[in-house]
């Protein structure tokens, strides 16, 4: 692998499995990368990852969510492997359609095919750090520059889980559940805050409160009913927890029970926000500034 190298002269594949915007999303993916190539309905996500890497056919190829929709500008960028490790996975930072967060959940991802072919995580895993995400086995270069949007809130279902899936990650150390009686002293504090804005701010966007009940109910299970975390990597089990606890007719009131009984029994800040208290704290937020393509993550 060349120690320099243009974005554009690398292979971009696309991940999609049941995204309902997964159609709408790669024709916008291909209108800006004609290249791009795609991987689609494979089940498990260390499966799909190593599909796509099978079919790239640069060392180091790019790999896009079914939901997610990239910035052209990032096409314009050159790496250099002297700046980062050329063997850890490069994840780039997404903003949020509900939430206006920017991190790296749904963000564009950077693969070595070696390392990507070699790894095992998700329904692959032989480890607990690795069961669920990639982000703790497998080395990681976390990078500052944002360069897509992650449109998560397409369907009530698919905020749902998109809310479910990060309440419960955020709920966990290296894989595991942080016990309840140390909750808001062992939760590393950027992810608390990531998790309370997951929890608090959406209302003034289709199908956001979804995404708020799906992170509360989320960390609740997994927290405190010790449910098996491990069931997020599977897409299907999602489908089943979605319609096992939504009730249409009553969702403003199941958000506000489970806030209050995050608030009395893990002591975190979860907030009831409207749509214009949704909207003025997005307002209020701080812009996010991209920096040099390979700078890290502030810590």
């Amino acid at each position: 692998m060349a120690d320099r190298v243009r974005v554009s002269d690398l292979d971009f594949v696309y991940i999609s499995f049941k995204e309902p915007n997964k159609e709408e999303n790669w024709a916008d993916l291909k209108n800006k990368v004609p290249w791009a190539k795609r991987v689609d309905g494979v089940v498990g996500f260390d499966s799909a990852h190593k599909a796509a890497a099978e079919l790239a056919e640069t060392d180091f190829f790019i790999s896009v969510d079914g939901d997610n929709i990239l910035d052209e500008k990032f096409l314009l960028e050159t790496i250099d492997f002297g700046l980062t490790n050329p063997k850890a996975v490069h994840r780039w930072r997404a903003q949020n359609s509900v939430n206006n967060l920017v991190y790296g959940n749904g963000g564009i991802v950077g693969w070595p095919k070696s390392t990507c072919l070699e790894m095992r995580t998700h329904e692959n895993a032989d480890n607990v750090e690795n069961q669920i995400d990639f982000c703790w086995g497998v080395p990681h270069e976390n990078l500052h520059n944002c360069y897509s949007r992650t449109i998560i809130n397409h369907t009530p279902q698919q905020a749902f889980v998109a809310g479910y899936r990060e309440g419960v990650k955020m709920s966990l150390d290296k894989g595991v559940p942080i016990p309840a009686s140390e909750y808001s002293k062992s939760i590393w504090p950027q992810n608390l805050r990531i998790l309370s804005t997951w929890m608090t701010v959406g209302a003034d966007v289709d199908n956001g409160k979804y995404a708020m009940l799906g992170a509360r109910i989320g960390c609740y299970k997994t927290v405190l009913e010790n449910q098996d975390c491990v069931s997020v990597r599977d897409l299907d089990a999602m489908e089943r927890v979605y319609f096992d606890n939504i009730k249409h007719e009553d969702l403003d009131n199941e958000i506000e029970a489970y806030g209050e009984s995050l608030r009395q029994r893990l002591d975190i800040p979860v907030a009831e926000y409207d749509e214009n208290q949704s909207r003025f704290f997005k307002y209020a937020m701080r812009p996010h500034v991209n920096l040099g393509v390979q700078q890290r993550e502030q810590k």
